[in-house]
């Protein structure tokens, strides 16, 4: 296995503050309190975080996260955005597993070096991944350098995702990458105590989504996802675009060689297919003003490009692969409802997953009204939240309950930060956290 450069750090790169109150009008005074404890003591930044995250019970909840005093203080100082409005209700747990898209080099560098549980994990899939071929380690946790945003950069604040780089842009190392950073986050989180009550997975998401769920083994679904990722790499190339238009505006763009791939929100449609179709979608998209985006895919995922491959998948996996009935429960992306158990132990069901469209839409409908849940999104990006968000289930009510687990590689802020911050935010909205574990799994430093 390639030996990693990266050592352990003494301390979390970043804190989380947590204050409550029994009130709502409580609650700024037990956030002023919070702030002059720091402003008198700001060196102890670390030791006042573990004392907040153990005293905060009240009803009426507030968080901040940061990565030095300075940041915490001034976040305090605004107020603004810290604060849930209405009492923390206990509510369910789901886990959004996203696809690929937004992988970058270097994902999960900073958790890696600083957080032991998403560590031993990933070390876990690489072995497992090493002994069958694909050595992706240094891809995922060695540090790139990230060109930060500046205040005020619109480029990289109105850009809507990354465009994946080097080698974690091919099908053959991306989706196995994805698929471990996702697995070290769910685990990494569970860990604290955040168990899932239920999970959506979007495409490559949902064979997260059974592993987690006990339908396949950690080192069967690894070794599926690799051989699937290079017999998608032998079918010819194709490409992905997601549209500005509804579902049901979309069929006069389609023609006769392009298929809707997933359905993302009420105004986005995704389409794929043969390389030469979808340029020529392009090209008419263009003419006719509507808006487009180009998905960083080298095949028409969930499309009929996909079916040439589906009776050997369905084969593999019929030899190589125990399949079990879940132990969570999990919406699939073919059905937007409840997987099956009959689904979940059938081999077959792969094969048109790969081919079939990603209903995300149903499957998030199903997600609002029969679990009603916080929800936290565990992979590289923000699309799956966002789709959430955007559903017609999610009302004023529910949008702070749906948050990103990373922040968004453009967005130029530590993976730590912008994890604490979704953990914090989702917390003051009801999310169950062991704050007990959470301190204990501070790395310390080795000697």
């Amino acid at each position: 296995m390639t030996e990693s450069v990266l050592t352990t750090v003494a301390t979390r790169p970043a804190e989380l503050l947590l204050w409550s109150a029994a009130t709502a009008e409580g609650l700024p005074a037990a956030r002023q309190a919070l702030l002059g404890r720091i402003e008198a003591a700001p060196e102890s930044l670390p030791e006042l975080a573990r004392e907040s995250q153990h005293a905060a019970h009240g009803a009426y909840r507030g968080a901040v996260a940061g990565a030095d005093t300075a940041s915490v203080v001034a976040a305090l100082r605004r107020g603004r955005g810290l604060e849930g409005g209405q009492p923390a209700v206990r509510r369910p747990v789901a886990f959004l597993l996203s696809g690929v898209g937004d992988q970058y080099p270097g994902m999960g560098a900073e958790l890696y070096r600083t957080e032991p549980v998403f560590r031993d994990a990933v070390d876990r899939c690489s072995a497992v991944l090493e002994a069958d071929g694909c050595d992706l380690l240094d891809l995922l946790v060695r540090p790139v350098e990230q060109t930060p945003r500046l205040p005020g950069d619109l480029r990289a604040m109105l850009r809507p995702r990354q465009v994946p780089q080097g080698p974690l842009a091919t099908t053959r190392y991306g989706q196995p990458g994805v698929f471990v950073l996702e697995y070290a986050l769910a685990e990494l989180v569970r860990s604290w105590g955040v168990e899932p009550a239920a999970m959506i997975g979007y495409s490559l998401g949902e064979y997260v989504a059974a592993c987690l769920a006990g339908v396949m083994s950690l080192p069967d679904a690894l070794r599926l996802v690799r051989w699937r990722a290079e017999r998608i790499e032998e079918l010819a190339p194709g490409g992905m675009l997601a549209v500005a238009l509804a579902r049901n505006e979309i069929g006069p763009w389609l023609g006769t060689d392009l298929d809707v791939a997933a359905v993302t929100s009420p105004f986005q449609t995704v389409l794929g297919g043969p390389r030469a179709a979808v340029a020529d979608l392009e090209q008419r998209l263009t003419d006719a003003g509507v808006v487009y985006q180009r998905v960083g895919a080298h095949h028409g995922f969930h499309t009929r490009t996909m079916a040439p491959l589906g009776a050997r998948l369905t084969a593999w996996i019929g030899a190589n692969v125990r399949l079990a009935e879940p132990r969570i429960p999990y919406v699939s992306n073919i059905t937007g409802s409840w997987l099956t158990d009959a689904q979940a132990t059938d081999p077959a069901y792969w094969a048109q997953h790969l081919a079939r469209p990603v209903e995300l839409m149903s499957g998030l409908g199903t997600l609002w009204r029969d679990v009603d849940p916080v929800a936290i999104e565990l992979g590289p990006g923000e699309g799956l939240s966002s789709s959430a968000r955007h559903h017609p289930a999610c009302d004023r009510a529910r949008l702070a309950r749906v948050q990103p687990g990373l922040a968004p590689a453009f967005a130029g802020r530590s993976e730590t930060a912008g994890l604490l911050t979704s953990l914090g935010r989702l917390w003051t909205a009801g999310l169950d956290v062991d704050w007990a574990r959470f301190t204990n799994d501070t790395p310390r430093s080795e000697s």
